[in-house]
């Protein structure tokens, strides 16, 4: 027989379930994003630190990476370094695509090759193209369950709309572009896109979400405290020195909206008309498209980026099997809640509960909170 629990015991059971709970419901109201990242990795890192913060965000459960796709192929070793990425995270098996058309006035890296370094087994001699990339993942995704996060050039975006619209239709929630919306004279305009990206400005059927924020939401030098096998670390420091000083972070804050939506971060504008230098124009409210605005302090930002960027593998979640004699107290429920947070977060796999005393309203009661 257990012994009495004192009043203190009890209160600190109470407290710790308190605890515990709202973490669980937050869990439960934020569905996973499914997220293909195309980036144009090569001649900027934010990319790079970008893709660490999906990763982060996988990490607590909040997105799941099914795809990297890069339209910028200049530099030869794109795939593996993406491939080294996501390997150091445990996920090399995430498939990754790349743009396999011309690519006029490549750009050069500092870092792309130092990241051959590390474990991987893909390049861009083996990796498919994006196009084979996205019909793979897409026919495998419910109806309207996918965002696509592009923070380069429109290339593959242009391929797969051509080629597979209907999937598009079909699969695609959100495309969230890193540009203007007005005249930007990067993303839209550098190595020959114009055509590509005026298609699927034009012709995409879903909305489209664009912002330019991320000057002066500066993040990366906590790298310097990751261990020194972290690729993403590498990439920081073969770009802007071994110092690793703070880094603006574009590419970061596309990835934070698209996982996290508006919330508290963002306001999202419809009103006006997008430009592009070509001369096309369209107004933003016809497809329910739109422009982000901050609403939080540069600042704030960056410590939600670098707590992401600096997020250490998971690996594998632990395998466990919960025996319980939940009866007669109440913190056995609380270990029960603490492994569905732990689940939730993608640390354990809670394969059963076995309860070891007799009782006939046991088996119901833990479905219950299995459940729920």
């Amino acid at each position: 027989m257990k012994p009495i629990i004192s009043l203190f015991k009890i209160a600190q059971r109470i407290f710790f379930i308190s605890i515990l709970l709202p973490a669980l419901v937050f869990a439960q109201n934020r569905p996973v994003k499914k997220v293909i990242f195309e980036t144009n990795m090569c001649a900027t890192v934010d990319d790079v630190g970008a893709l660490a913060v999906i990763h982060g965000l996988q990490n607590r459960g909040e997105a799941e990476l099914l795809a990297v796709c890069l339209n910028a192929t200049g530099d030869p070793d794109g795939a593996a370094a993406i491939d080294a990425i996501n390997t150091w995270y445990g996920r090399g098996n995430i498939p990754v695509g790349i743009w396999k058309g011309p690519f006029p006035d490549p750009d050069t890296s500092k870092y792309m090759h130092a990241l051959t370094r590390f474990p991987h087994d893909l390049d861009s001699e083996s990796a498919p193209s994006a196009l084979e990339v996205y019909r793979k993942v897409l026919l495998k995704q419910p109806d309207k369950s996918v965002t696509i996060i592009s923070t380069g050039y429109l290339q593959n975006l242009d391929d797969l709309l051509r080629n597979e619209p209907e999937l598009v239709a079909a699969k695609v929630k959100e495309l969230v572009i890193m540009g203007a919306y007005q005249n930007d004279p990067e993303h839209f305009v550098l190595h020959n896109p114009q055509e590509a990206a005026q298609n699927v400005i034009k012709n995409w059927p879903t909305p489209l979400v664009f912002h330019l924020l991320g000057e002066g939401i500066m993040t990366g030098s906590g790298l310097k405290d990751t261990p020194e096998d972290n690729p993403v670390r590498m990439a920081y420091s073969m770009q802007l020195g071994s110092d690793i000083p703070d880094n603006a972070s574009w590419d970061q804050m596309t990835v934070l909206y698209a996982v996290r939506g508006c919330a508290d971060y963002f306001k999202k504008v419809y009103s006006g008309k997008g430009k592009l230098l070509t001369g096309y124009k369209w107004k933003l409210k016809k497809r329910h498209d739109s422009y982000l605005k901050a609403l939080l302090p540069a600042e704030s930002y960056a410590k939600i980026i670098e707590d992401l960027m600096t997020d250490p593998p998971r690996w594998q979640p632990k395998k466990v099997i919960y025996d319980t004699d939940m009866c007669a107290d109440v913190d056995d429920v609380g270990g029960l809640a603490m492994l569905h947070a732990m689940a939730n977060m993608h640390e354990v796999e809670l394969l059963a509960v076995c309860f070891n005393e007799v009782h006939p309203y046991e088996a119901p009661a833990i479905g219950a909170i299995n459940t729920w």
